[in-house]
């Protein structure tokens, strides 16, 4: 009788040992499967999705209307220095210089320019940063305002043509308010004004 349970225990504990080794193959094989699928998920994403292209700097025409530009004062430099207002806007601060040397400034600017439409400057590089206007020309953009009568000064970004990479804004007039209008209409002037890069331009 004890022969019997003892032969009867013995293949119990094959049958149990058996069954153990199998299991333990079968999670093996799950795993090995679950890695593989999930390696071949990632593989085929990164290698599917499309890289983004650069298609150049947006930047906004700037602007201002006539009656703030003539406020600004003769014989004096205006630098305007980039600014960034809530939520999304990027736009020009206008500072004139002060003092016999014309090397300081007030605490805030006297002019700050709105935003209008949007373009796009198709570089890999744009350098954007404050623009200069020397006194001559804050003087011919006030007798291009009184020649045509017109209500509103536009600042357009363009890439400068003396500095490689850095952005300009040419200065031109129009009647149509560049707040509403993306397309207003430019009034022509005997010739053009430009806000160049400082830095590169020497104080």
């Amino acid at each position: 009788m004890a022969t019997y349970f003892k032969s009867n225990r013995f293949a119990l504990f094959i049958q149990i040992v058996t069954f153990m080794a199998v299991a333990c193959n079968n999670k093996a094989d799950e795993k090995a499967t679950e890695k593989k699928d999930t390696t071949d998920t990632t593989s085929t994403s990164q290698t599917t999705q499309p890289k983004p292209a650069f298609t150049g700097v947006t930047l906004d025409v700037l602007y201002t209307d006539t009656a703030s530009f003539n406020s600004l004062p003769n014989g004096r430099r205006i630098f305007f220095a980039v600014t960034h207002i809530k939520p999304d806007t990027i736009t020009l601060s206008g500072w004139p210089t002060r003092g016999a040397a014309g090397n300081s400034f007030d605490d805030d600017p006297i002019i700050v320019l709105k935003k209008g439409s949007s373009t796009v400057i198709p570089v890999d590089t744009a350098y954007v940063g404050n623009v200069k206007l020397d006194p001559n020309d804050v003087q011919q953009v006030k007798a291009d305002i009184k020649t045509t009568n017109v209500a509103f000064v536009l600042f357009t970004p363009s890439l400068s043509t003396k500095y490689p990479n850095h952005i300009q804004y040419s200065i031109s007039h129009s009647n149509d308010d560049p707040g509403h209008n993306k397309n207003p209409a430019i009034v022509p002037t005997a010739g053009t004004v430009v806000a160049n890069p400082s830095p590169p331009k020497q104080l």
